[in-house]
């Protein structure tokens, strides 16, 4: 995807966006694609600013997705991810993140039953499968850059 700035009043630009989505590298692709799918979602309900509130459409009419920032999908281990998310909540860099974890994955439309579980859970005891970072692409470049990208 493009590049995303943000114009100030003086019509100067800021800096660009960026996300990065980074999945257990053994997870098959159908279930790396579904945890790349919840996280995003998540993301967007948390900062909707990530997509235009306006839809895009072609010369058809055709809605096409309106993302404003540049996404790349990228691999690690198990404790990469669980590294990536505790130096996310540690640092105050101006990075926002999230996690999708196998325990997440094992509940099948039982919202309850998995809030439950998560909140009487450690990081570690989720198994994380999936971290998603958005925010200045400097910050996010340099938090996700022993990551390599998903093939």
């Amino acid at each position: 995807m493009g590049m995303f700035y943000e114009k100030t009043t003086e019509g100067e630009c800021t800096r660009m966006k960026r996300i990065a989505i980074i999945l257990d590298k053994n997870l098959e692709q159908g279930a790396a694609a579904n945890v790349a799918a919840l996280l995003m979602g998540q993301a967007a309900l948390n900062e909707p600013e990530l997509y235009a509130d306006q839809p895009v459409r072609d010369q058809s009419g055709i809605q096409h997705a309106g993302i404003r920032y540049s996404t790349v999908i990228l691999k690690a281990g198990e404790n990469q991810l669980i590294n990536l998310a505790k130096t996310c909540a540690e640092n105050q860099d101006g990075l926002n993140h999230l996690v999708f974890t196998q325990t997440g994955q094992s509940l099948n439309n039982a919202f309850e039953q998995y809030a439950s579980e998560i909140a009487s859970m450690a990081l570690e005891a989720t198994k994380v499968v999936g971290v998603i970072v958005w925010g200045e692409d400097e910050s996010v470049r340099a938090a996700t850059k022993k990551f390599s990208v998903m093939k």
